[in-house]
């Protein structure tokens, strides 16, 4: 994991524009005559970025383990929110525009039943896909019991344990498969943390503020971020007052003696015995929090990674390919459509690729593997 720079944010913002003004120029200049050298051209530069993002990422300081700082008493009042990832929803909501608007330059070639059907459904499904990817990068930061613990904390007392900040675990575990004869494999990701006056590591898995989470979210980076930069730090474990309105994981929040706040869940078993005495039920473990006491969010990294853009930009290379035909006037009429209906689908095929593969791959920096298999299939 490497650490984002102005370059690495120049360039990936310059890519970004550069495939808008390309999308813009296909919807606004519907009539203009072939060959598209302004779409061509504005792809060209976003090329060119891709490339410049691709080097500036690779070059980018790696994350390193930031020094231990002396214990803080205290809580923060205001617990610092993980901030909007616009660079991953902007690129989220043009990998889904661009294929409604290849479709679009497809039906304007041939207007035939079919291309409006598949115009029409393509749109359809776009529209519900950009919902999803708004509600879920652009929507709350927080998810609906993290608020809880946010206000808690907010209103002047929060559960605390002290607690050691250990690695970022990613597990895989092999099970029956949905079909008979096959298997299937089941990922989970935490941060291991462990009680300062000993006890068993806790997991600290990933929250998902629109409940799913696309596998791209800020959520679980977070915590692999936190592993990799605050290993071996001490930090305050906080869980919410109200812990007993909660249904399922309880939310909770790493305060670390830096400041940095990391959000996640924590099993309701695992956090039952710092929120409540086992004998008598009384509250344990309640702190005060403290208005002058600042916090901050992790600082933002830089995106590439090899295993899920390499074949993204690959799959990228195709759909130009298929549609250049098209926008250079070479091929026209249906043939021309059905190019654009090709290049429209592996568009789409790419960026379902890569929130598959960030789903499946832990990636090469970082993650501690671990391997689990069901004994019932042992």
């Amino acid at each position: 994991m490497r650490s984002s720079t102005v370059l690495t944010r120049l360039c990936g913002g310059a890519a970004l524009v550069a495939v808008a003004v390309a999308i813009g120029l296909a919807l606004v200049r519907q009539d203009a005559p072939t060959p598209r050298w302004d779409i061509i051209e504005a792809l060209g530069v976003a090329a060119l970025a891709v490339c410049g993002w691709v080097l500036a990422c690779r070059a980018a300081p790696a994350v390193r383990v930031e020094s231990p700082v002396p214990a803080q008493p205290s809580i923060p009042r205001s617990l610092r929110k993980p901030p909007h990832d616009w660079g991953l929803a902007a690129g989220a909501v043009l990998t889904i525009v661009a294929p409604l608007t290849v479709l679009r330059f497809g039906f304007d070639l041939y207007e035939g039943v079919l291309t409006g059907l598949v115009g029409i459904a393509g749109t359809g499904l776009g529209f519900w896909l950009l919902v999803y990817v708004a509600t879920d990068l652009l929507g709350h930061r927080l998810g609906p019991s993290q608020r809880v613990l946010f206000a808690d904390a907010a209103a002047g007392q929060v559960h605390a344990v002290r607690v050691r900040i250990g690695a970022p675990v990613w597990k895989r575990y092999e099970k029956r498969g949905d079909k008979p004869g096959t298997t299937k494999a089941e990922h989970t990701h935490w941060l291991e943390v462990s009680p300062v006056e000993g006890g068993p590591p806790l997991r600290v898995h990933p929250m998902y503020p629109a409940g799913g989470g696309t596998g791209l979210t800020r959520a679980t980076t977070d915590l692999l971020q936190a592993g990799l930069q605050l290993t071996g730090h001490q930090a305050w474990l906080c869980l919410p007052t109200r812990w007993k309105l909660i249904e399922k994981g309880l939310p909770a929040a790493l305060v670390t003696d830096t400041g940095h706040v990391v959000w996640g869940e924590l099993s309701r078993d695992a956090a039952r015995q710092y929120l409540a005495d086992p004998v008598n039920g009384a509250s344990v473990n309640v702190h005060a929090t403290s208005p002058d006491r600042p916090s901050v969010a992790l600082p933002d990294r830089a995106k590439f990674r090899q295993d899920l853009h390499g074949p993204q930009l690959l799959w990228l290379l195709g759909a130009f390919a298929l549609a250049a035909p098209a926008l250079l006037g070479a091929v026209e009429g249906f043939p021309g459509s059905l190019l654009c209906l090709g290049s429209a689908v592996t568009v789409a095929t790419s960026g379902l690729g890569v929130t598959r593969r960030a789903r499946e791959l832990p990636g090469t920096i970082g993650w501690t593997v671990r391997e689990g298999r069901d004994p019932a299939i042992q």
